[in-house]
């Protein structure tokens, strides 16, 4: 069985290869992007199977990516777990499944990402 693949979308640097590494030893695929602008590109490129996100991004904040990624066919449905300290901030979409606020408690954040593949995988099924 192919691993899955998560995007993870933070700016904070040590945030984003914590999360990576984090993922990564759980068994995950994971690509980090630093910024807005390319997100929702690279979620397509590597066909995501779930996309971490940050709401405070450079370039084009995470409400913006949630946007993108709901216009595309391809991204329409990828389940997302936003991340982020400044959660009054976000406009919820169908795409958004969890939300966790900043900081979060590393269990919690593992537990969310595998209930979310899992879930994915049972809807495909």
């Amino acid at each position: 069985m192919p691993r899955k693949k998560i995007v993870v979308v933070e700016d904070d640097p040590e945030l984003r290869d914590l999360e990576t590494f984090l993922l990564g030893a759980e068994g995950y695929d994971v690509v980090g992007v630093a910024d807005g602008i390319d997100a929702a590109a690279i979620a397509l490129r590597e066909r995501a199977d779930l996309v971490l996100l940050d709401l405070m991004l450079p370039g084009k904040d995470g409400n913006a990516v949630l946007e993108e990624l709901g216009q595309k066919p391809e991204t329409r449905h990828t389940p997302v777990i936003v991340v982020s300290a400044f959660l009054a901030q976000l406009r919820l979409t169908p795409q958004v499944r969890r939300v966790l606020s900043k900081p979060f408690d590393v269990s919690d954040l593992l537990e969310s990402v595998a209930r979310e593949v899992d879930r994915a995988r049972e809807e495909v099924a």
